[in-house]
């Protein structure tokens, strides 16, 4: 009879100690975010899956545009804007993380989302995203 009642109390144990392990994921995946990140294009392998690297891993090649994405602590972000005339700027939106979904929001100064990408891969020097829009 106590063996019965152990069994549940393992179990229940165990997928506790599986949710928390999750949960410990799910916030390092969004502190790892938080980092100025750099197109890598020449790196990329599949069509509909870009390669960003941390700013400072290592120096790109020359190319017209890169995309950056700069992700603050506090939801707020910096992005650089294709201009038309080459004149490429920083503009500063917010961003959102959803752990469940492992979705990335980039949205504009007027609320309006303008990048809206699932995380494929993420580690300390590389963020794999795949484009949502």
């Amino acid at each position: 009879m106590k063996k019965l009642i152990l069994i549940p109390m393992v179990l229940a144990s165990i997928i506790m100690t599986i949710r928390c392990d999750k949960s410990k994921k799910n916030e390092l995946q969004s502190v790892l975010l938080e980092n100025s990140w750099t197109q890598s294009f020449e790196e990329k392998a599949a069509d509909n899956i870009d390669i960003f690297r941390p700013t400072d891993y290592k120096e790109f090649p020359i190319a017209r545009y890169r995309q950056i994405f700069k992700f603050h602590a506090n939801n707020v972000c910096d992005y650089l804007v294709l201009a038309e005339n080459d004149a490429h700027y920083m503009d500063k939106g917010k961003w959102d993380y959803d752990e469940i979904t492992n979705q990335i929001k980039v949205f504009n100064s007027e609320s309006d989302i303008i990048y809206k990408f699932e995380v494929v891969e993420l580690s300390a020097d590389l963020l794999q995203l795949k484009s949502q829009n």
